[in-house]
């Protein structure tokens, strides 16, 4: 019984002079690279090995040129913007690691995952078995750093405040827009009768308004991809299937769809205003011919985005 109890204890230490030394190394390790590379030893090592007083969040996803992911970098870039801010902050909680496995360099990982696609990013819980909220839904979040910072809080209730490095783009925008309205008061100080035409404001409204309807401000804030490559036939979606997501090519393609349909509408009102204009008829039917083929375009963009619906008008 004592020979029991003496060998309790010994595992016991072992055990947690063992987490101990993981827990050091993770630290030593996100210290080089917040963002922790996994092989098939690393991963048996900090996160098959048990008993874990830490939470792992795993980036799973295929970086080389030749796995054509567009949307793989731009995820990569957002979960180490991530990483960072955790591991340089003032409140470094050691609780939570950040790390990733390349599919070049883990494919037996991802087998064993039976994981399929890319990005993937899972969180392996302190203790207890992964549900399926420990899987992130990037789809319906988006691949934001912040989004992953507000899922990684639901997880393991470790907080994270998101430090992006300063962008300049902004005010370089201003400062050359401030230019261009300096040069044009310079330019025709005296004669601003153009402010005064409404269609200038016209147009620069309706820019604005397809630009918004398009989903731009969505695109924004969700950190969406330009578009998808399948890896296995090499095609290229423009137009997500889903209706809790949608691409940046996809936002152009609704501007100019929403612009045609609007100048259709704007030729069909000004031709009757000149009658004597010879054109004026062509003017119509062009502005009418316009409206039907983009918002049978429009139907049919909607229909591949909610599969039930069931109105089309040319196809």
């Amino acid at each position: 019984m004592l020979g029991f109890l003496v060998l309790s204890v010994c595992f016991v230490a072992i055990q947690s002079n063992s987490l101990e030394v993981r827990v050091e190394q993770l630290t030593e390790l996100s210290y080089r690279n917040p963002v922790i590379k996994l092989d098939e030893e690393k991963y048996r090592t900090f996160i098959r090995t048990m008993p874990r007083n830490y939470s792992m969040v795993v980036m799973f996803t295929a970086l080389a040129p030749n796995r054509q992911c567009k949307i793989c970098k731009e995820a990569h870039s957002e979960f180490t913007t991530l990483a960072k801010s955790s591991r340089y902050s003032r409140n470094f909680d050691n609780r939570v690691f950040f790390s990733m496995v390349d599919y070049d360099g883990g494919a037996s990982i991802f087998q064993r995952l039976k994981l399929t696609s890319a990005p993937v990013v899972l969180h392996f819980p302190a203790s207890g078995k992964r549900k399926v909220e420990d899987k992130f839904d990037i789809e319906r979040r988006g691949i934001s750093a912040e989004a992953l910072a507000k899922w990684i809080k639901e997880r393991s209730e470790v907080a994270i405040e998101v430090i992006r490095p300063p962008n300049y783009t902004n005010a370089i925008l201003l400062g050359l827009f401030l230019f261009a309205v300096s040069s044009t008061l310079l330019i025709k100080g005296n004669s601003l009768d153009f402010l005064y035409k409404w269609k200038y404001w016209a147009i620069t409204a309706m820019f604005i308004m397809f630009a918004m309807t398009s989903g731009q401000m969505w695109l924004h804030i969700r950190g969406a991809p330009f578009a998808h490559v399948d890896r296995a036939s090499g095609r290229t979606s423009f137009i997500h299937g889903g209706s809790n997501m949608m691409f940046v090519a996809e936002s152009y393609i609704m501007a100019v769809v929403n612009g045609a349909i609007a100048f259709g509408f704007i030729l069909m009102a000004d031709a009757p205003k000149d009658p004597n204009n010879p054109n004026s008829k062509y003017m119509s039917y062009g502005g009418l011919a316009l409206v039907v083929f983009f918002f049978s375009v429009l139907l049919a963009i909607f229909r591949l985005k909610h599969r039930s619906y069931p109105y089309s008008l040319l196809f």
